[in-house]
């Protein structure tokens, strides 16, 4: 009797991956051979092999339908930060460019680990703080887009950027906000996890409003 062996889409998967990362290596030969001018940094592609492999992590993980794990968010992270470093260097950008857009692609991450709903491990304290990784992906992305503006202006007005920084501090302070409100009513009462989200959102909210009547200036 012939057995049927059914396919393992993890192999499936991991021969594509493979097949990937091979191609792309014949494509690094050929660019390093070919000296293409608009390709600065060649070497730079390299960089999208852990980004081949966190795709291959990514796609098994969602195969194995758990939800939005630790894990999957931890790939995902890993696809979008090898990529573009690898898009920086192959463009050659300056770092008033550079420096902003690492903070946007933090802020990003930051958000995209709020969204994990694991129930085991780290997961579970990460929803616990699921507000505070929400409010601060937002601020640091807010705080990426101001650093952009302002390198790109050549004479920023200083005033502007502080009052702009000072509103991200509030962004982020938001998270506590929301946090001991739905402490407040998954207790009842003000409980001591309650004052400490509060507390938090506080100490991070003074800086913010005199950032924005320009104590700092």
């Amino acid at each position: 009797m012939k057995k049927n062996i059914k396919k393992n889409p993890t192999q499936k998967t991991n021969r594509i991956t493979g097949a990937a990362i091979l191609a792309l290596l014949l494509i690094i030969v050929f660019v390093q051979r070919t000296n293409l001018e608009w390709l600065k940094n060649w070497w730079a592609l390299l960089f999208l092999i852990p980004a081949i492999a966190s795709f291959n992590n990514s796609f098994t993980e969602i195969q194995n339908k758990k939800g939005f794990t630790f894990s999957l968010a931890s790939n995902m992270v890993g696809i979008i930060f090898p990529i573009a470093i690898c898009v920086i260097l192959l463009l050659g950008l300056n770092w008033n460019i550079i420096l902003p857009v690492v903070i946007i692609i933090s802020g990003l991450s930051m958000l995209v680990v709020g969204f994990v709903n694991e129930e085991k491990g780290s997961g579970r304290i990460i929803r616990a703080l699921h507000p505070w990784f929400f409010s601060w992906g937002a601020a640091v992305i807010l705080v990426g887009n101001i650093t952009l503006v302002s390198n790109l202006q050549p004479n920023p007005d200083g005033t502007a950027v502080n009052t702009w920084y000072g509103i991200a501090l509030l962004v982020a302070a938001c998270g506590g906000l929301v946090s001991s409100w739905i402490e407040f009513r998954k207790q009842g009462k003000p409980t001591f996890i309650f004052w400490a989200h509060l507390l938090v959102a506080l100490v991070i909210s003074i800086p913010g409003f005199l950032a924005i009547f320009g104590i700092f200036s």
